[in-house]
């Protein structure tokens, strides 16, 4: 038998409240999405997906069965492989925080939100250097 122990802050999001004082229509939020545009150390790109497939594609669900849901598919090579992620979603203030269960896996800030455009930020380690990188990601609804 395993025991997790998990400590939270005052400003971590409490499993109770799962969404607190969103500075975002969270309504505009629940929908499925397409990688849209990139920006990383200043440059702007098209998000490259791969041109045999599907578009790459996130998806935020709060409804009977999906309660407080986030789905990702990632199409990774030509075959059309695919990667899939599945994370419950919290919101306080500006941040939207993913989990695996009670387990914390990163942070989202959303940037600006409307109903035909989602930017927002995050930090990941892209070049390697052992110091996160802002990544800014744009994403519109999926067509």
């Amino acid at each position: 038998m395993t025991l997790v122990v998990v400590s939270c802050s005052s400003d971590d999001i409490a499993i109770d409240e799962p969404i607190q004082t969103p500075t975002f229509q969270v309504d505009l939020l629940l929908k499925r999405w397409e990688f849209n545009k990139i920006t990383f150390n200043g440059n702007t790109f098209d998000y490259m997906h791969q041109p045999n497939c599907m578009k790459d594609e996130f998806t935020f669900a709060n409804q009977q069965g999906q309660i407080r849901q986030y789905n990702e598919l990632v199409f990774i090579n030509n075959n059309c492989s695919t990667n899939s992620l599945y994370l419950d979603w919290r919101i306080k203030n500006d941040t939207i925080s993913f989990y695996f269960g009670s387990v914390f896996i990163t942070n989202f800030k959303v940037i600006s939100l409307t109903d035909t455009k989602l930017v927002y930020s995050f930090y990941e380690d892209v070049d390697r250097d052992s110091i996160p990188d802002l990544i800014i990601m744009e994403a519109i609804p999926y067509q």
